[in-house]
């Protein structure tokens, strides 16, 4: 793999956003049925915990402070590994350090470890917390390594009491999987959620996701009513449907 691969991986920009992202893992190990970022498999990171640090400040350089920055965007921040390596914990501390405004995107309930760094940096750092649905029998056929539904709620309640700014990113939205509504209940006050439709384009005209068939054009219909039918609601933040 050249220099440029790693640069295109662990550290990209995306080009339809003023937006960064650092991958500290190569691959993801969780494993669900729907993803799309085609990186699924054992998580290595890049970079060990003696090189991670000058990675990132040797290619974070040319990036604008006032730019924010994913952790996890293409691979989850904090596979089961992360909890023996620390790699993500090191990126989180040197973003810190450098105060610049960083959001992390997990599964995970090990991002509680970090606490400590997401309340120094409150204010300028956000988590978002995967989770499309509540019903844990449906969620480990979907995603098949993943923390418990159980899990991922208590890490939002204890970041939250903790004044960490966290949210739950309930993408992908699947019909008669997602219940909007029901989320917001099981969440506490103040937590705020941002939602997506299920994107099949990367697997064909018809997606098959544990025994689910549906097509894009169902799946945007299917959103669109369930959006109409939670309402107006200033914690939701609804994303377009797939075109």
């Amino acid at each position: 793999m050249t220099d440029e691969d790693v640069r295109l991986v662990w550290f990209i920009k995306h080009p339809s956003a003023r937006a960064w992202s650092v991958n500290p893992y190569k691959q993801c190990g969780i494993q669900c049925v729907y993803c799309i970022a085609r990186s699924q498999g054992k998580a290595e990171p890049w970079f060990g915990a003696d090189r991670v640090v000058a990675e990132l400040r040797s290619r974070i350089a040319a990036v604008p402070p006032d730019v924010e920055v994913g952790v996890g965007a293409l691979v989850d921040a904090y596979p089961r590994e992360e909890e023996e390596l620390g790699v993500t914990r090191l990126v989180l501390a040197e973003l810190s350090r450098q105060t610049r405004p960083f959001c992390v995107n997990t599964k995970s309930n090990l991002v509680q470890r970090d606490t400590d760094i997401l309340v120094q940096h409150r204010g300028h750092c956000d988590v978002f917390i995967s989770l499309c649905a509540l019903d844990n029998s449906i969620i480990s056929r979907l995603e098949l390594n993943a923390p418990s539904v159980a899990d991922r709620l208590q890490a939002v309640s204890a970041l939250h009491r903790a004044g960490v700014d966290v949210n739950i990113d309930a993408a992908p939205w699947i019909p008669g999987v997602s219940d909007i509504g029901a989320l917001l209940n099981a969440l506490p006050p103040g937590v705020r959620v941002q939602v997506g439709p299920l994107d099949i384009r990367h697997i064909g005209s018809e997606a098959k996701l544990a025994g689910m068939n549906f097509t894009q054009e169902q799946i945007n219909a299917a959103y669109r009513q369930h959006r109409e039918a939670v309402g107006n609601n200033s914690r939701v933040r609804w994303k377009d449907t797939v075109s």
